[in-house]
């Protein structure tokens, strides 16, 4: 026997339920007004229907065209080792919701150098962004230069050293690719102590989801791939968040 029509439809609802069979026969009428308008617009000229199909295509190129200038123009060449510092790791945005941050006070850096030493803050060439004194983890930034691939230098041929004290001082600075695999692994190490120890203070870059999905997307692009790229590296300001209360293990 042959099935009916609607018995060989994907994910039917049930036809003695009132509600999905009216809900059908509306489908059906406004499927009947589409053929319909569908057959109309077929009937037209052939000449607009080039015209139109030639102005789409048009704009699209347009658009992928600047885009893609665009990304090439504010890359050149190097890889992106963080992100725009500026409103991306904002206390505010965080405390929006309910988190490890949700029981925590923010210090923030603020948005320049001389504001952040102002505010008792010192950079962190781990995170490369400026963080409070209390968020300050000498122990992970010890392990993270260990790698001796944290030179920063001034142009992207990496000829051009600047001196450690001075990287904080930088709008921007460039890093090896071999750098940028070591920042990413060691902020993930870093992330998984400061949690499971349940710390009182933890920087404003370890809690970010904009950070953590810039490093799982770019070591995954890393893989068997032969990129020697330099690094481009923004200098950035962060905060510190500061669990007044917390009575666990975190005053490491």
């Amino acid at each position: 026997m042959e099935a009916k029509l609607d018995d060989r439809q994907p994910f039917l609802g049930f036809r003695d339920d009132p509600v999905a069979r009216d809900s059908m026969e509306e489908n059906n009428e406004l499927g009947t007004a589409t053929h319909q308008g569908q057959k109309a617009t077929q009937n037209g000229s052939p000449r607009n229907r080039i015209f139109r199909d030639a102005a789409v295509s048009f704009a699209t190129s347009a658009v992928w065209a600047l885009l893609f200038f665009f990304v090439m123009h504010n890359t050149r060449g190097s890889s992106l080792r963080n992100i725009d510092s500026k409103g991306a790791i904002s206390g505010d945005y965080l405390a929006a919701f309910h988190n490890v941050t949700s029981t925590a006070q923010y210090i923030s850096c603020g948005n320049s150098t001389a504001e952040a030493k102002r505010n008792g803050c010192r950079y962190d060439t781990l995170l490369n962004y400026w963080v409070h004194e209390r968020c300050f983890d000498e122990e992970f930034e010890s392990e993270y230069q260990d790698d001796d691939s944290w030179t920063a230098f001034a142009d992207r041929n990496l000829s051009e050293r600047i001196a450690p004290e001075a990287m904080g001082d930088q709008e921007i600075y460039y890093t090896s690719i071999r750098d940028h695999l070591n920042h990413c692994s060691m902020l993930w190490k870093k992330q998984f102590w400061t949690l499971f120890e349940d710390r009182a203070t933890f920087d404003g870059v370890i809690v970010n989801s904009f950070h953590t999905e810039h490093c799982a997307a770019f070591l995954k692009d890393m893989y068997g791939s032969d990129r020697t790229e330099p690094t481009l590296v923004r200098v950035g300001f962060s905060g510190c968040w500061v669990k007044e209360q917390n009575t666990g293990l975190a005053q490491r």
